[in-house]
């Protein structure tokens, strides 16, 4: 049987084991799904260029740790009940999505330790003011550079990390 059949699958951990290879795609459009969870394993190939689409109710998406490449796609912004997007320790490339602050739920956003760039008046920042829940912040370890846009103090809720 395949994963993407459980139609009604709410939750899926598959952390910190040994799995190799890519993530089926049939997973990303498991539609009931919160809660992904393949943290700390071996995985590796992109994520969907319409991550999002098919998960209307993702509220937690965790891939730290692994060797997933490629960009983060913009269309994440469609899972609109998102509270967690944790993707450090990749090999992401590429702009980090202004629509990442249409996620009116985000509480933590990390994406340490990957390449993710943004263009130099770090314009994605601006972007998360929108995000009201916003508590966590982390991006270490990325080849960001440019200078701290003054809408970063403007921030309705106090950050924890940035």
């Amino acid at each position: 049987m395949e994963l993407g059949n459980l139609k009604k699958l709410q939750a899926l951990g598959l952390s910190q084991n040994e799995l190799t290879g890519s993530i089926p795609d049939s997973i990303f459009n498991m539609s009931a799904l919160q809660i992904i969870d393949f943290g700390q394993n071996k995985l590796s190939g992109t994520l969907p260029l319409d991550l999002g689409r098919g998960m209307p109710n993702l509220e937690i998406f965790f891939c730290g740790g692994n060797n997933l490449r490629g960009f983060i796609s913009a269309s994440i912004s469609n899972s609109s009940k998102l509270r967690q997007l944790d993707l450090p320790q990749n090999s992401f490339t590429g702009p980090i999505p202004k629509s990442l602050g249409n996620l009116e739920y985000l509480e933590i956003l990390n994406l340490e330790m990957n390449n993710v760039v943004s263009d130099s008046t770090l314009s994605f920042l601006a972007s998360l003011t929108n995000c009201r829940n916003l508590r966590v912040l982390i991006f270490g370890g990325n080849p960001l550079d440019g200078v701290l846009p003054a809408s970063v103090g403007n921030s309705q809720t106090p950050c924890k990390f940035l």
